[in-house]
């Protein structure tokens, strides 16, 4: 009896539409968080997702919503949180600090020459000698004592000067810094997301007689219910390589040696291709698009595709932001 059963629900499921069949699956997934189901729904049935776009599925998120939630959205916690712990630490804060100290060192050698010219000339004038310091005439002693006064008051208003000006810069090329180092690996994020318009561009080119019109749509959603977690490592990867200083690895970083950061980037690099490997797999699927004999191949159009738009999309990101935190920095320096 529980056989035949079995065999009615198996019988049934391959009488529904591939659109039924999706709706079943949305609302057969556990749990009442919206991403985690579309997730979960995506990464189970790729070949379903062509008709996300013509049936409703409540609480479904649209393709950039999606890569919102499971891209970009963390990748600004992270780079909010690494900013505020970093933004007074670093070489560039041991600097100012070193600064400071030794203008407070200065400040204090000059008030003490101040001090002892001033104890000399109260003594001088206390004195009913007419000839001071062996041969030195009371009034000759009394013009150089308020000439030695005059040179340390300008030496140390030029230190002060000097310093509040490298202060100045230093504070403007640390705030810069910190952004930059906090904000590149969210436009990392930012760039898998912009890479959609390029990707759907670059498909519709490289397939002209296939329908390829969601492929856009496709990346964003393979590219975020895949990425979520190697997108989170990325971003952990890429915090820990421009702030390590910050968070006092100096030592780490010069005792590794460049060998170290060559085999990092290198792993780095494999993880992201092994990553858009598995998006351009279900791309695949999702077109209807026959895959390529070797999925590591450079016939692979699909995953060159995908990897050229995202390394075009950071780029330029990256280049534009650059230039921005740049007069930035100027502007820090200037006003």
């Amino acid at each position: 009896m529980e056989t035949e059963l079995q065999n009615e629900s198996v019988f049934a499921e391959a009488e529904l539409s591939p659109a039924d069949l999706l709706r079943q699956q949305w609302k057969q997934q556990p749990g009442f968080i919206p991403f985690v189901r579309q997730k979960n729904v995506i990464d189970q049935n790729a070949e379903l997702l062509p008709y996300a776009g013509i049936i409703s599925l409540p609480g479904w998120a649209s393709p950039r919503a999606f890569a919102f939630q499971g891209l970009v959205l963390i990748a600004v916690v992270l780079s909010f949180l690494n900013w505020y712990e970093t933004q007074d630490r670093g070489k560039l804060q041991e600097e100012r600090n070193a600064l400071q100290a030794n203008l407070v060192e200065e400040n204090h050698r000059q008030q003490g020459i101040m001090a002892a010219a001033r104890a000399e000339q109260k003594r001088i004038l206390a004195s009913p000698r007419s000839v001071v310091w062996k041969n030195v005439p009371r009034e000759e002693a009394l013009a150089q004592i308020d000439s030695s006064l005059e040179d340390s008051r300008k030496s140390l208003e030029l230190s002060q000067a000097k310093a509040a000006a490298r202060e100045k810069e230093l504070r403007a090329q640390q705030r810069a810094e910190t952004i930059v180092r906090s904000a590149a690996p969210l436009l990392f994020s930012v760039a898998l997301m912009l890479a959609a318009g390029l990707v759907a561009g670059g498909i519709k080119r490289d397939y002209p007689r296939s329908s390829v019109r969601s492929a856009g749509d496709y990346y964003l959603y393979f590219a975020t219910a895949y990425g979520f977690w190697p997108n989170l490592v990325f971003l952990l990867f890429l915090h820990f390589a421009l702030s390590g200083n910050a968070y006092g690895l100096t030592g780490f970083s010069e005792t590794v040696g460049p060998l170290f950061w060559v085999l990092f980037w290198a792993g780095f690099y494999f993880l992201l291709v092994r990553y858009l490997g598995a998006v351009a797999r279900d791309m695949y699927i999702a077109l209807q698009i026959r895959p390529p004999a070797s999925e590591w191949s450079l016939g692979n159009k699909m995953l060159l595709r995908l990897h050229n738009s995202f390394l075009m999309a950071f780029v330029v990101s990256e280049a534009a932001f650059l230039s921005l935190m740049y007069f930035f920095y100027l502007a820090g320096k200037s006003f």
